[in-house]
């Protein structure tokens, strides 16, 4: 039996502000937890200790206003681990009064797929040894997951929370590589210490590395004809590698970046756990089932240094459950257009959606409807809930996302895809108004098995 749990991603300072919400939510809906962040520093707004900020990478930020403009309204950039110089006095309420109602409380630390536009001496690189594209910038420009000294200081941040705060484990961000809407990440990180680590790991790089060439230059001899050929044969997206003559090598790649990731995550939860205690939870929240891989997230790995699931939202964002593939589809879609310039957007719109398992939602066939029009959002996020349901082992309870502040009757929608499908609970994010507060309840009581309270 699984923890059943009713989780708020919510920002740190406002619930400083509003510590009344805290019992609202437990009385009216049954909150068990909460995960928050400050959208100023990208943590739960912890204070670095001296030892922390000594051995820092990232100290000199506010020096830093050419690649990270936003330093002069103090916003701290999202790296990984925690910067010093925040106040956490509006966490230390937060906690306080957490205690006191009884509900859980989960920090927050982001780890790797931003940051790198602003300390490029830590960025990825792709195969070539290159910088990410800066015209995926808005999908992340990521930080190396191998480099000794951020892998060890990350960890060193987390295990000196874990000493410092009352909190009962994490919930760890930005654990994943770049969204996979950045094309250029899809080729890194190949750097020195990435090489390293595929060598330690038994994976032959420069074989790896050949097949993506070649994946390269199949690429660039696309044409719109092979294009429509390959969607008459309904392809999803590994068995359009083998059309374009990928060899395995490929796939290794992308199970070496994931198992990268994974073993990053179990030895920063032994870390957590041998310092703070087994009860101290430790997960993240994961790429939906459609794109997981290709960000990073082989689920099977993933299950050995993660004590739960969850997402980041279930529309929108770069984590979006629901608009996953519609997101990523606005960047491939144009980038096949300009490898093959007698494509049209409506033909790689629909391989996209093909290759992913989307093609018989009618959804638009152009970028502009993709941005502006309306899509089948519970639609969508029931496929990746129930894709998560069936491509997971079981062992680890499942959070799905909801964004809380949606349309009423969307809102609900999402919260039957969690019953329906038997996950263990749900995080929610935004402040739901009264009829989501509603649907919340009665998902979260039908989850725990007790009766829908309509008063």
């Amino acid at each position: 039996m699984h923890p059943k749990r009713l989780i708020w991603f919510c920002e740190t300072e406002r619930v400083a502000e509003d510590l009344d919400a805290l019992d609202e939510l437990r009385d009216k809906i049954g909150l068990t937890t909460i995960m928050p962040e400050s959208f100023i520093c990208h943590t739960s707004g912890f204070a670095a200790s001296p030892e922390i900020v000594k051995s820092s990478p990232f100290e000199d930020w506010r020096t830093r206003e050419q690649l990270h403009p936003r330093a002069r309204q103090g916003i701290y950039p999202a790296v990984c681990g925690t910067v010093g110089g925040f106040d956490d006095a509006p966490l230390l309420r937060v906690i306080e009064r957490c205690r006191s109602l009884g509900i859980e409380i989960w920090g927050h630390i982001g780890l790797w797929s931003y940051g790198g536009d602003v300390y490029p001496e830590y960025a990825m690189v792709d195969i070539d040894q290159k910088p990410l594209d800066p015209r995926y910038k808005q999908w992340g420009i990521g930080l190396c997951p191998s480099r000794p000294r951020l892998v060890n200081w990350t960890r060193d941040c987390l295990v000196d929370v874990a000493q410092r705060y009352d909190i009962d484990g994490f919930d760890v961000d930005h654990s994943r590589y770049p969204a996979p809407g950045n094309l250029s990440s899809l080729f890194a990180c190949a750097c020195p210490s990435c090489q390293e680590e595929a060598s330690r790991l038994g994976y032959d790089f420069q074989r790896m590395k050949a097949g993506l060439v070649n994946l390269k230059n199949s690429l660039g001899r696309l044409t719109s004809e092979t294009i429509k050929q390959a969607l008459q044969t309904n392809p999803d997206f590994w068995l359009f590698l083998s059309f374009l003559g990928a060899d395995p090598s490929v796939v290794e790649w992308f199970e070496f970046r994931s198992k990268v990731l994974a073993i990053r995550m179990q030895e920063f939860r032994t870390a957590v756990q041998e310092t703070a205690g087994k009860d101290k939870v430790f997960g993240s929240d994961v790429f939906p089932p459609s794109i997981a891989l290709l960000g990073g997230h082989d689920y099977n790995e993933w299950e050995l240094g993660s004590d739960f699931l969850t997402g980041g939202s279930s529309s929108g964002g770069v984590v979006g459950w629901a608009t996953t593939v519609t997101n990523l589809a606005t960047e491939w879609a144009p980038a096949l257009c300009r490898l093959v310039p007698d494509l049209e957007e409506r033909d790689a719109l629909q391989l996209v959606y093909q290759l992913f398992g989307y093609e018989d939602f009618e959804l638009p066939l152009s970028v502009k409807e993709i941005q502006n029009g309306e899509l089948p959002i519970a639609k969508m996020y029931d496929r990746e809930v129930i894709r998560l349901r069936t491509r997971t082992s079981g062992t680890r309870p499942i959070y799905p996302p909801i964004s809380a502040s949606g349309p009423p009757d969307l809102v609900r929608q999402l919260c039957d895809s969690v019953t329906r499908h038997k996950c263990n609970g749900m995080l929610f994010s935004g402040r739901p108004n009264a009829e989501n507060l509603s649907s919340l309840g009665d998902a979260f009581a039908s989850i725990q098995g007790r009766p829908i309270d309509r008063n």
